[in-house]
């Protein structure tokens, strides 16, 4: 970044200053072009090019060299060979995505496979908003086809929450003994949305800081974008450890008072992740006071449940029983951890005590 030094200068009634020069010439500007001046919430002003090209593009090159393939020995060191770089490429579209380009286009020298182009597209299908627009044999070219200033993070983070809910809700009533065979793909499925909708909301947030007008048309500032990035962190984090926690319940039978305390334990997670988003979206001191009433209910019922598992462990036969329902406590302890965090940055409950 660089600084300029102006001085006011005053003609009639209006005040100018000059541009930097440097800045006038990498923007195309000329004589009789318009720029948009912007006064901000935190009194600085803004300068935007009118003219600025929107679209951001850019290539990658794969490097899908059949005759290489060919001349391996084994048929497992070209499968390694292939695997190997269509995860680099496919490193390199999400990070592009998550920057904020518009195009993408992936390039081959040799014509690209069929199998290497189908997990290619079917990657990609966690990217909303990226679409394919041409294909052949040697070019993929992918488009972002959704209008960054018709999105709104605040609803994204809506969408985040409210699938979390059903997630953690469906998990728990599980423990009444009805736990269908399918419900642990079920939550893998949600859990991969909810990663879904975690990079749109980054690619917004990482095209807004670049782009101050996007920036100022979405009514964010630098502090929101930063505090909304951190939130979804935490939400994705819980879907993931959600996951994690049906795989652990899905692998015993819960005795009926180890599943009352679990399902007491849910019931209080369900309200404190309740009150944290609405402690974050509208910043209220009222409810960030009842996240951390309902974290002392469910430290209590934790401590509950780890006294039950030490007065029962020379009962239980099966030591993975144990390890299990320890690794179970300790997916719900993060949880509530997510919440606790996401009210922090709304009211830092640990001045509210």
């Amino acid at each position: 970044m660089t600084i300029y030094t102006r001085i006011l200068q005053q003609i009639g009634s209006s005040v100018l200053i000059s541009l930097p020069n440097e800045w006038v010439k990498k923007n195309s500007l000329s004589k009789g072009n318009t720029v948009t001046v912007e006064t901000n919430i935190d009194n600085t002003v803004s300068v935007y090019n009118n003219y600025q090209e929107e679209e951001i593009k850019i290539v990658f090159e794969l490097d899908d060299d059949s005759e290489n393939q060919t001349n391996m020995e084994k048929s497992n060191e070209r499968a390694d060979w292939n695997e190997k770089t269509i995860k680099i490429i496919l490193n390199k579209i999400f990070g592009a995505y998550l920057l904020g380009y518009n195009s993408i286009n992936v390039h081959s020298k040799n014509q690209i496979s069929f199998e290497s182009s189908e997990t290619i597209k079917k990657a990609t299908r966690k990217l909303i908003g990226l679409e394919i627009v041409d294909e052949n044999s040697f070019n993929i070219s992918f488009q972002f086809l959704i209008d960054a200033k018709t999105l709104n993070i605040q609803k994204i983070l809506g969408m985040m929450n409210s699938i979390i809910q059903g997630m953690f809700r469906e998990t728990i009533h599980s423990l009444n003994g009805d736990f269908s065979s399918d419900l642990e793909n079920k939550i893998a499925s949600r859990d991969d949305e909810i990663d879904r909708q975690y990079f749109l909301l980054v690619r917004i947030i990482r095209t807004a800081i670049m782009n101050k007008k996007l920036a100022s048309n979405l009514n964010l500032t630098n502090i929101d974008m930063l505090d909304y990035r951190i939130a979804a962190n935490y939400l994705e984090t819980a879907g993931d450890l959600i996951a994690e926690l049906v795989t652990y319940l899905s692998k015993f039978k819960v005795a009926n008072q180890v599943s009352t305390l679990i399902k007491k334990i849910g019931y209080s997670l369900e309200e404190m992740q309740h009150y944290a988003i609405e402690a974050f979206i509208s910043t209220s001191r009222d409810k960030a006071f009842k996240v951390i009433e309902n974290y002392e209910d469910f430290k209590h019922s934790i401590a509950e449940l780890k006294k039950n598992i030490a007065s029962n462990q020379h009962e239980t036969i099966d030591e993975t029983y144990s390890i299990t329902l320890v690794n179970s406590i300790s997916c719900l302890d993060n949880i509530a951890k997510c919440w606790i965090d996401i009210t922090d940055l709304a009211k830092p409950t640990y001045t509210l005590k």
